[in-house]
């Protein structure tokens, strides 16, 4: 008697992944998105123990877009997997990195799929690479990828406002920077003291890709490597220089294989191999990060893991201890996850080694923390459950899985908390306009490639409107380089510029 024989026949489960990486160095060979990306697929199949069976059952190939050109890989996966009728779908940037298994999940579950494959990645090294020699990436090997897929999701949500592209916010390190000094300054820490902290977090997650199988950079940098700004580590937007920001050329892929129990069964796939996603909780609830009251707070990240706890019936203190992995392109997001989860920071809060250290494919992370948490469940140790997050926008829609190797204790559900993150979320008005006397809210300090500096802060003023204000003034950006400026009173004598009083 199996512990499963009492599940719906068309509960969602995880039969088979794969997290692959070609690492740069010796022996390395520059690859085609499309071929990176059908290497995973046929691993994840393999891993199930039927993929022969499985791949012509596989009715839809989702793929979140990556900074590759190839218009639709997700046919040449299925044409080369033994599915050609499959449809092909692909999602671009700023969709929810979890959208796709989700619509997985849920069309298994309803009885529209037999089975789907959900793969994705990123050969932006083989790009570097290529361009070092003076040749092109190699075109894909396969047929049917030279069309546009079957069907195409966008974002429909803008995600910056107009005054963070008018004034320096649009890259993600600066947004992530100040909000990692408004937490700093929450915290009560110093900039030396928060900057060790720094340290400290990240040469954990280095630790942990030096031995993950899919790890990047397997150097296992120190504390002062990572966190102490040098030749070889240059500032990007302070506090953070190049090892504590996301790397994004990587050739990297995962991929999952989702099927129901009843086609497991009917398979012979064996149930070590089973690995539930018990529910998706996600909000897109939009709010620009000037307009948000609490800059190092992200209320709808607390609202995700508050639904997924209450669906599964698990306490606090089971999710608090079961491995996890963080979406990781800067610390703060981690350090602002583990906030809003309950989850302390001092534990390990990644299985991949992060997005510096084991590596950050552009709109594909998601994908690689899932698959790493479906191997890390099926590895045999004490763990039957774990939760992976994902980030879209600059914190700005979150969503989580929570996995379960046991029998979900409830049907599989998408759990939209869009609204009630909207209800925990209060806001600042925002005036691009805004003059006069204000005190900073959280600021960076952008350090061009020449060494010229740059202060971008978000301020506000005495009755609380918040605007964006920038100052190319050298001396005054060195000196918030080394004194906490978080609450410091300054002048904006004209929209988007700033001054000390």
């Amino acid at each position: 008697m199996s512990r499963f024989d009492h599940l719906d026949g068309r509960t969602p489960v995880v039969v088979g992944a794969a997290e692959v990486v070609h690492r740069a160095g010796k022996g390395f060979v520059p690859t085609s998105a499309t071929e990176l990306l059908l290497e995973a697929a046929l691993d994840a199949l393999a891993s199930s123990g039927a993929s022969g069976a499985l791949g012509p059952l596989v009715g839809e190939v989702l793929v979140p877009h990556g900074t590759w050109s190839e218009p639709d890989p997700g046919r040449a996966v299925a044409v080369a997997i033994g599915a050609p009728e499959a449809r092909s779908v692909r999602s671009e940037l700023g969709v929810l990195q979890l959208s796709l298994l989700g619509r997985a999940a849920s069309a298994v579950a309803a009885g529209e799929l037999e089975a789907a494959l959900v793969v994705g990645g990123e050969n932006r090294w083989s790009g570097v690479a290529s361009g070092k020699e003076g040749r092109p990436v190699p075109e894909p090997a396969l047929e049917a990828v030279a069309q546009e897929p079957d069907e195409l999701i966008e974002p429909t949500d803008m995600i910056i406002s107009p005054v963070e592209i008018e004034r320096n916010l649009t890259t993600a390190a600066h947004q992530y920077a100040i909000v990692e000094s408004a937490l700093r300054h929450q915290l009560g820490r110093s900039i030396d003291e928060h900057q060790r902290w720094l340290g400290e977090l990240w040469a954990d997650f280095a630790r942990i890709a030096a031995d993950a199988p899919a790890g990047w950079d397997q150097r296992g940098l120190g504390p002062d490597d990572i966190a102490v700004v040098s030749d070889t580590n240059r500032l990007i937007a302070a506090p953070y220089p190049k090892w504590l920001v996301s790397q994004w050329n990587v050739d990297q892929a995962a991929a999952l294989v989702v099927t129901s129990v009843e086609v497991a069964r009917r398979l012979g796939i064996a149930e070590d191999r089973w690995v539930f996603p018990a529910a998706i909780a996600f909000s897109n609830l939009v709010v620009p990060l000037p307009e948000r009251d609490q800059l190092h707070r992200w209320p709808a990240m607390g609202e995700v893991g508050a639904a997924l706890r209450a669906h599964a019936s698990l306490h606090q203190e089971v999710l608090s201890g079961a491995p996890v992995d963080l979406y990781s392109c800067f610390p703060v997001a981690v350090e602002v996850q583990a906030q809003e989860l309950g989850i302390s920071p001092h534990r390990a809060l990644t299985l991949t080694g992060g997005m510096t250290f084991g590596g950050g494919p552009f709109n594909n992370y998601a994908l690689q923390g899932a698959a790493a948490m479906v191997r890390e469940l099926r590895s045999g140790g004490e763990a039957t459950v774990g939760l992976t997050t994902a980030v879209s926008g600059l914190l700005t829609k979150p969503a989580a899985v929570l996995w379960t190797i046991d029998a979900p204790a409830a049907p599989f559900a998408l759990l939209d908390v869009t609204e009630a993150a909207r209800a925990a979320t209060p806001t600042r008005m925002v005036d691009p306009d805004l003059v006069g006397a204000a005190t900073i809210a959280g600021y960076t300090v952008v350090a061009e490639r020449d060494g010229a500096l740059t202060v971008v802060a978000i301020v506000e003023s005495a009755d609380g409107v918040r605007s964006v204000a920038q100052s190319h003034d050298q001396a005054f950006a060195a000196r918030l380089l080394v004194e906490e400026s978080v609450g410091l009173a300054v002048e904006v004598p004209a929209p988007g510029e700033l001054v000390p009083t």
